[in-house]
């Protein structure tokens, strides 16, 4: 029948074709639809001088962000829509081992005994200008066109939340916590008797070995928990004007970390929470994940 009609066409590998075509009568049409494909991304890399595991992640638009109701939100959390662009970031977060492959003798210590030493479990003790020089050494060892970075901000909470919109990437019970991560928890009460804590029990006092405890949805580990981990941008209020992968303010005093850690307080371990240090600081809590270009 006379009329307008949409075509679609769809291909595994391919991408969607659609076009609106109109019919009349005594008259052929002759449509020559032409699929795209999709380029082919591994979807993990494996980078073979320290072994490192990268998921890649699909770029999309997110609430990023708190709504006004979360409890425990701060103001700097203000809810606004933001898109990434496809990059890799790292399953885990680096560890001592792949720390040591640059810095032979970085010796991270110990917390009141505990030791932060072991090879898998996350390096800390590290500073924003550790990760840029680490990140410039492995750089270096490359091939290709992929690059080594820390993710920008929209980049890491676009990760951690893996397509969820609550709190936590696994809901809104923060008692769920011990299932995903090291956290402050009933065994750190036991010794550290005025502590805030998850009600639940993680079986570690400070940080864990990587890997540890259940992914988020896209396959990361220790989005929240852990150790805080390194951005690169610069810490400021949110400009809701940059909605196509933001890099935050161009100069600051303090970079943005995120995620929480093995002692943060339960209102801290949310996917919107903002961290922010100075970038010479150290601390035993405090981390870092690498993210890399396609």
């Amino acid at each position: 029948p006379k009329g307008d009609y949409t075509l679609s066409l769809k291909k595994e590998g391919y991408q969607d074709w659609q076009q609106t075509i109109t019919i009349d009568t005594g008259r052929e049409l002759a449509v020559n639809p032409v699929l795209q494909q999709i380029p082919k991304t591994p979807s993990v890399f494996t980078d073979p001088v320290t072994g490192m595991e990268f998921v890649f992640i699909q770029g999309g638009c997110f609430q990023m962000g708190s709504p006004a109701d979360e409890k425990g939100r701060d103001d700097d959390e203000t809810q606004h829509e933001v898109c990434v662009d496809d990059f890799y970031l790292a399953k885990t977060e680096v560890t001592n081992r792949q720390y040591r492959l640059y810095q032979p003798r970085h010796v991270p210590a110990a917390y009141q005994g505990i030791t932060l030493n072991e090879d898998n479990q996350p390096v800390v003790n590290v500073s924003w200008e550790d990760t840029r020089d680490y990140l410039k050494w492995l750089n270096s060892k490359q091939s290709g066109s992929g690059k080594f970075r820390l993710p920008t901000e929209a980049e890491w909470e676009y990760a951690a939340r893996a397509g969820t919109t609550t709190s936590r990437y696994w809901g809104n019970d923060l008692d769920q916590a011990c299932r995903f991560a090291s956290v402050s928890d009933q065994s750190a009460k036991r010794k550290w008797n005025d502590w805030a804590i998850h009600d639940c029990d993680d079986g570690y006092l400070t940080t864990a070995p990587v890997g540890s405890f259940k992914p988020n949805a896209w396959g990361l580990y220790d989005m929240l928990g852990n150790v805080w981990e390194w951005t690169a941008d610069w810490y400021g209020l949110y400009d809701a004007s940059q909605k196509q992968n933001p890099k935050g303010p161009g100069t600051g005093s303090s970079r943005v970390d995120r995620g929480g850690s093995w002692n943060s307080v339960p209102g801290a371990l949310r996917c919107p929470v903002r961290g922010r240090v100075t970038p010479s600081y150290r601390g035993n809590f405090l981390g870092f994940r690498l993210a890399r270009t396609p």
